[in-house]
């Protein structure tokens, strides 16, 4: 059975031993809003969402590789943008835009100068800006 929970500040050190066992590359501070997905009292998936001033920027979904193909990802997605009440960005590999498209996201067609600096930074890595608003 599958719990999906914002996690307590407090426990933010444990997302990121999380992404370090399976060398992802993100690290949540105690300014971000870690959400993730238990298993057996295990975390087994993890986003975050980082409040950049004027928008809100998901970021680090990753499932753990025995845990995948399961709607992880999408049931994490949707408990964190739920709870959201900002315009919140995300930047996608152009070969998983389908799952944010089937949530609601949309590509980005105008940025604003925060966004676009941000973007810039990641565009050697095949993305796509989406948004969800």
């Amino acid at each position: 059975m599958y719990t999906v929970q914002k996690l307590d500040t407090l426990k933010i050190p444990l997302v990121n031993k999380f992404y370090a066992l399976y060398s992802v590359r993100g690290r949540a501070n105690k300014q971000d809003q870690v959400w993730v997905v238990y298993s057996e009292m295990q975390i087994v998936a993890a986003c975050r969402i980082q409040n950049k001033h004027d928008f809100l920027f998901l970021s680090t979904v990753f499932v753990a590789p025995q845990h995948r193909a399961k709607g992880l990802a999408k049931q994490l997605v949707c408990a964190a943008i739920k709870q959201q009440s900002m315009p919140l960005y995300t930047f996608a590999y152009k070969n998983i835009t389908a799952l944010y498209t089937s949530l609601g996201f949309n590509q980005v067609l105008a940025y604003t100068p925060g966004l676009k600096a941000l973007f810039d930074i990641y565009t050697h890595r095949n993305i796509v800006a989406l948004e969800y608003l």
